[in-house]
């Protein structure tokens, strides 16, 4: 290649990159410019439990950038330290909104440390109070690492007991993962370890199917009934 080609062919490289330098300089400017600013932001889902003064806190500060410079990923993640969001989607709409949809927490119930206790198993900090919205909850006690266990075993108590026009009102395991729920009725079922997996719904399903047998032996309901026994149960008169 001679050496006027050489010269030829570094000019147009120089050229070429002074131009895409200029270009992302405009493209870069023109981002920065106030009129692509996000003028309103739109949250929607249903919530119970999330206000407008906890997302305002929770943004606040939080939301940096324009319509094209704005991370949505560090915007999600400002919407999710609401304690009630258990996740948030965010996507920008032309020329200036920004729509945020929140899916909320649902809670079962309060845990002895005060916290609550959501459907998915998360123990997280709210208002117990507020918890009510979402329906009676269920008082949980014991070592806060059984609390993803305790919600699934929630579903299975509260459907075995359907059977019997009565539901649980508190679920407590110790520290050994013994298993014991009281009903509304004010009975307590003590249903031990589940050892192998499965043992704790079978005591109870062996409860359910004998309980109009008890209740007609003992002439009325019994007042505590434990199952931690391999062929059979214990039960207490009122």
């Amino acid at each position: 290649m001679s050496t006027v080609a050489v010269l030829r062919w570094m000019t147009r490289a120089l050229l070429g990159s002074a131009l895409t330098l200029a270009l992302g300089a405009a493209v870069f400017w023109v981002a920065q410019r106030p009129r692509f600013d996000f003028r309103r932001i739109e949250v929607a889902g249903d919530l119970r439990h999330v206000s407008r003064a906890a997302i305002r806190g929770a943004i606040a500060g939080r939301l940096a950038g324009s319509f094209f410079t704005m991370r949505l990923a560090d915007s999600r993640a400002a919407f999710e330290t609401i304690p009630w969001v258990a996740s948030a989607s965010v996507r920008r709409v032309w020329p200036d909104r920004l729509v945020v949809h929140l899916v909320e927490r649902r809670a079962v119930g309060t845990w002895s440390d005060g916290r609550v206790l959501s459907d998915a198993g998360l123990l997280f900090d709210a208002n117990p109070a507020e918890a009510e919205l979402d329906g009676p909850q269920v008082e949980f006690s014991g070592p806060p690492r059984f609390a993803a266990e305790a919600a699934d075993k929630l579903r299975a108590f509260a459907a075995a007991l359907g059977s019997l026009s009565t539901t649980v009102v508190a679920v407590a395991v110790s520290d050994r993962a013994s298993w014991t729920i009281r009903t509304a009725s004010g009975q307590t079922l003590a249903l031990g370890r589940d050892d192998p997996p499965g043992s704790v719904q079978g005591r109870l399903a062996a409860i359910v199917a004998n309980y109009p047998t008890v209740v007609a032996q003992l002439s009325g309901p019994p007042a505590h009934i434990d199952a931690r026994y391999n062929n059979g149960f214990a039960v207490t008169r009122p």
